[in-house]
């Protein structure tokens, strides 16, 4: 008995263990991520702590607004709502106890939604990032070269893009551009990419302004930005198709054994003993953060 105790002892220890590693890195990475949007954003003062709740509501409207959606924060809770009494609705009808169902049905709930409406918001800023590569900035260096008035070429691009999601956010920044609200055109594209939420535009509005104080041509920094970024897109969407299928191999492979398990342990509980209890929770907790670490490789080839 005391050897029992001891293993889950050890066992809790060694959770806690790795649960407060990965969590001091996510603040690590929280923190850096601060950082630099400050430095871009050219933002002094510090921003104030908010609860995990937020965060994740932040996250949610983040994608909405990319998208498009006209949804709100309540209605981001009435969708979440719905996932957790279907997901609870399953845990009740596999006897599970009400509090463990309810804790496993409103993770998988926020979990699964963030990450359906994750997916749709990458796709969406790598269409609008190729089509100011591929279109927008084509267009532009034409006026560039010609005026050298970003305001005019943009103007330009907003004309003739079609791709709608694009060429509304491209005319809300010339009607931004044409307030008095900042000195220079440069400085409007700037503000404008950094709210966009696309590193790679906000780098290359970032880039514009600062050629522009050094009277470097914008023509060609346009044309070497568009190529070197193109090659970086190009270059992640063959990464992701070399590893798409593997990746979502292991999240079936994850999601059907678990779910095994689960279905299966309300009715072999009762002829477990506490040892082998106590090693299928090990061995899910194992998996998990197997889960884990794939998606975390992941999101940094889908950033």
């Amino acid at each position: 008995m005391h050897e029992l105790l001891a293993a889950r002892l050890f066992g809790l220890s060694v959770t806690f263990a790795v649960v407060f590693g990965l969590l001091g890195r996510e603040l690590r990475n929280a923190e850096w991520r601060a950082r630099f949007r400050d430095v871009v954003e050219e933002r002094t003062q510090r921003r104030s702590q908010r609860s995990l709740w937020s965060r994740y509501m932040d996250r949610i409207l983040a994608h909405y607004q990319i998208l498009d959606k006209p949804y709100t924060e309540r209605t981001a809770l009435a969708h979440i709502a719905v996932l957790f009494f279907v997901c609870f609705a399953v845990t009740w009808l596999l006897h599970y106890y009400v509090l463990f169902g309810m804790v496993l049905s409103l993770g998988v709930s926020m979990l699964l939604y963030e990450r359906h409406f994750a997916r749709l918001a990458r796709r969406r800023r790598e269409e609008i990032l190729n089509t100011f590569l591929r279109q927008g900035v084509e267009r532009g260096v034409h006026v560039l070269a010609a005026t050298g008035q970003l305001d005019e070429a943009l103007w330009r691009m907003t004309d003739t893009l079609r791709f709608a999601p694009l060429r509304r956010r491209l005319l809300a920044l010339c009607h931004l551009m044409a307030s008095p609200q900042f000195a220079t055109p440069e400085d409007a594209f700037v503000h404008w990419a950094n709210g966009l939420g696309i590193e790679d535009i906000a780098h290359f509005a970032l880039a514009t302004r600062e050629a522009k104080k050094y009277n470097v041509p914008l023509d060609q920094l346009w044309l070497d930005m568009a190529e070197i970024q193109g090659k970086e897109l190009e270059y992640v969407r063959r990464i992701r198709a070399e590893t798409a299928h593997q990746r979502t191999g292991g999240y079936w492979f994850y999601g059907m054994l678990t779910g095994s398990f689960l279905v299966a342990y309300p009715f072999v509980s009762p002829h477990m003993s506490e040892v082998t209890r106590f090693f299928f929770w090990i061995t899910l907790a194992v998996m998990t953060l197997g889960l884990y670490l794939i998606i975390r490789r992941s999101q940094v080839i889908e950033v």
